[in-house]
């Protein structure tokens, strides 16, 4: 009995979809893919803390050379969630630098926090300052942050700029 049209029409339109497993296998395919995507956008922790330190180094270099060019007493001091620029007012006071927005006070990104101020001067009770003065020489310093267990650290001589160790 020869078959019709509509029969050889149907078979074929049954058999033209895809399987459970071919489907299964491509949305495991596109699982992965995405799973590898997503951990190579994923911020490394060491990578963000060196650039949050490399970004200290430059604001401080940036103050060292502000201070010479101005010929203003400019300081780095800590605060409750990051770190400030001052500058010494007449009176011998320290006032917030509102004259450069780049030296503006800073929030550091979660997470990262400030382990460690070293500076051979004395402790005066509150935070520690770091005085860039407008000679170019300043105090030796070291600031290390910290993301978790990692470490990165600022440093200075005291008479050239500030670099990541």
């Amino acid at each position: 009995m020869p078959t019709s049209i509509t029969d050889r029409a149907r078979r074929r339109a049954a058999g033209a979809g895809f399987t459970l497993v071919e489907v299964l296998v491509v949305v495991v395919i596109i699982a992965v893919l995405v799973a590898l995507v997503s951990v190579k956008l994923a911020p490394d922790a060491r990578q963000g803390l060196r650039e949050e330190a490399l970004r200290l180094a430059a604001l401080l270099a940036h103050a060292r050379d502000e201070a010479i060019t101005t010929g203003a007493t400019l300081a780095w001091q800590r605060t409750e969630g990051g770190y400030r620029f001052v500058q010494r007012a007449p009176d011998r006071t320290w006032a917030a630098v509102d004259r450069e927005p780049s030296l503006r006070p800073r929030e550091l990104p979660a997470g990262v926090g400030i382990a460690a101020i070293e500076t051979p001067a004395a402790s005066t009770g509150g935070p520690p300052l770091i005085v860039l003065a407008p000679s170019g020489l300043s105090e030796p310093f070291r600031i290390t942050l910290a993301l978790g267990e990692h470490r990165a650290r600022v440093r200075s001589d005291g008479a050239s700029a500030a670099v990541v160790e």
